[in-house]
């Protein structure tokens, strides 16, 4: 009998092992021979894919450009992919590869096929006029990759409503909405609270994380109580969408924020900091949320999709209006406030365990595209140690 094939399609090798480590084991254990696509594939990712068991592949693409051309040339690489794996089952992550590798997977004759929407972003909720433009433009191809689907797949209640209401005409196939990718909840170890006070915020350097709003946030805490200590990590974009470092270096001086840069490891630095802060306009299911609750840390995050349902209220942290510094302050000190009690790293850690386990949520998912097992495995696991984490 012939090994089936699934082949995974994503746009960005920087977060792959993190993001979908745990999916890419549970096909490997399912008895699919596992083929990851994507670009700028570097050594450390490659030897992870291969110690999960996955096939690694190289595949050119311009994650953020807009030259239709370049485009173009990626939808002919994913066709000509597909004619060599011959997949039984594709997903595809990103929008370029949701927009390109979805319709191909159809022409190839793939079973299953299933865009993941790990947030909608700037194509279907624009920022600016620049981005309304795109989406306008790119609407056309979201339909069209959608009629392809055989499931459609989002990180949050509010995605699946507006997919849903958009494309309602192209919609005839199942909507799963999940908790999102999941952490490793035997990596991310929950950590009692140390001394002192920090506040961490680690998110892209974009204006719709609600950096901005975090200076503010910051300099109003400090200014009442200087002792607090506010610390930003995470690379700084090269797109226009970014923040320039002249911008940020200002706003650190201003504001007494320490930016640290892009952190591979951001375990110690949770551990040290009392609280996370993520005052983003939207997400699909913040990563950051996760990895915090599962450290044990509680969280202040926005009303915005993906946000006002990562957290409770209240209970492992706030939650308050976006683009709205001085709630965002406030909500700081009253969490700092409560960052003694000793029931609140459990009640974060629980949560976490509940919900964010990483190989429970893609075991959940494959159920639910109905992906076999083909191993005589457990369709879920309860816990989620089996894949590994980049040094």
């Amino acid at each position: 009998m012939t090994e089936p094939a699934a082949l995974l399609l994503a746009h960005f090798s920087g977060y792959l092992l993190q993001f979908r480590g745990a999916l890419i084991a549970e096909l490997v254990a399912r008895g699919y021979r596992t083929v990851v696509a994507v670009p700028g594939l570097g050594e450390g990712v490659r030897t992870g894919l291969l110690a999960l068991g996955a096939e690694p592949v190289e595949i050119a693409m311009s994650r953020t450009g807009l030259n239709p051309l370049a485009d173009l040339a990626y939808a002919k690489r994913v066709g000509r992919l597909m004619r060599d794996v011959r997949p039984q089952l594709v997903i595809a992550t990103g929008i370029k590869p949701i927009l390109h590798g979805i319709p191909a997977a159809k022409a190839w004759g793939a079973a299953t096929r299933v865009p993941l929407f790990a947030g909608l972003g700037s194509m279907i909720r624009p920022e600016s006029s620049m981005h309304r433009a795109l989406a306008v433009a790119v609407s056309p191809l979201v339909r069209r990759a959608i009629r392809c689907s055989t499931h459609v797949v989002t990180q949050n209640e509010d995605d699946s409503r507006v997919l849903a209401t958009r494309f309602a005409a192209e919609m005839r196939c199942p909507l799963i909405t999940t908790c999102g990718s999941g952490v490793d909840l035997a990596h991310y170890r929950m950590e009692s609270m140390r001394p002192g006070r920090q506040v961490l915020m680690t998110s892209r350097i974009v204006p719709e994380k609600g950096v901005a709003e975090f200076f503010a946030a910051a300099g109003a805490v400090r200014q009442l109580d200087p002792d607090v200590s506010f610390r930003l990590a995470g690379f700084l974009e090269s797109s226009t969408r970014g923040l320039s470092r002249a911008w940020l270096d200002e706003q650190c001086r201003v504001t007494g924020v320490r930016y640290v840069g892009h952190v591979e490891d951001i375990r110690p630095l949770m551990a040290e900091s009392s609280m996370l802060v993520l005052p983003s306009y939207a997400e699909g299911r913040p990563r950051a949320v996760q990895e915090a609750l599962a450290m044990g840390r509680p969280v202040v995050t926005t009303d915005a999709p993906g946000c006002r349902d990562a957290i409770v209220d209240g209970v492992h942290g706030r939650i308050v209006p976006t683009r709205d510094a001085r709630a965002l302050a406030g909500a700081i000190a009253d969490v700092l406030r409560r960052a003694g009690d000793p029931k609140l790293p459990r009640l974060c850690r629980q949560y976490a365990e509940q919900r964010y386990c990483a190989t429970r949520i893609a075991a959940d998912l494959l159920a639910e595209i109905s992906v076999m097992d083909r191993m005589g495995l457990p369709q879920a696991k309860q816990d989620s140690t089996r894949y590994p984490q980049p040094r």
